[in-house]
């Protein structure tokens, strides 16, 4: 009996290992706040699950690099299903930019900025050997990373505290997947 309990779980596991990480992108990225400290940005991004089977994605963990300094570590809930069969799910990360992480004060900000992503995505499959698994701390997760230039101006100058919205552009490319 005790060789069984431990074949049971790598079998268990190995039904994990099947089930392909989902796909993740950087949509865009935009400035949706600021004022004279910092800058609010949200990451959009789009996940999709090409298996055969629903997943649920449980939770980002995830850091922000603008102009090759660390600004921000953050960690979001999911919260959703990814359908079978590939369908696009947007999903909004939120970061912010200190200007005194990034030497900036408000009147030398540049108009445009390198920025990157990158992070881990926690998910599991439905089921109850996928529960069973995630009970005994096995977490199947994905990394994912993107990079762009993020344009903090639209259209000329912006007064402080200005509300409009700037986007960027970037590319994106999945990292291997951990502990699948």
């Amino acid at each position: 009996m005790r060789g069984v309990i431990p074949l049971l779980l790598v079998a268990m596991m190995c039904s994990g290992c099947l089930t392909r990480p989902p796909a993740i992108g950087v949509d865009s990225v935009e400035i949706t706040a600021r004022n004279e400290q910092a800058m609010a940005v949200q990451f959009n991004m789009v996940l999709s699950n090409g298996n055969n089977r629903p997943i649920e994605p449980l939770e980002f963990t995830y850091n922000v690099s603008v102009a090759g300094r660390g600004v921000y570590k953050g960690r979001h809930a999911a919260e959703m299903t990814l359908d079978a069969g590939g369908q696009d799910r947007p999903l909004a990360l939120p970061a912010v930019i200190p200007y005194d992480r990034v030497s900036w004060s408000e009147q030398t900000i540049p108009a445009s900025v390198s920025w990157s992503l990158s992070g881990t995505l926690v998910y599991m499959d439905e089921g109850v050997f996928a529960e069973t698994l995630l009970d005994l701390g096995y977490r199947p997760s994905t990394g994912f990373r993107a990079s762009g230039e993020l344009q903090t101006t639209v259209g000329g100058s912006e007064p402080a505290g200005s509300d409009q919205v700037s986007s960027s552009a970037q590319s994106s490319s999945p990292t291997d997947a951990a502990g699948s």
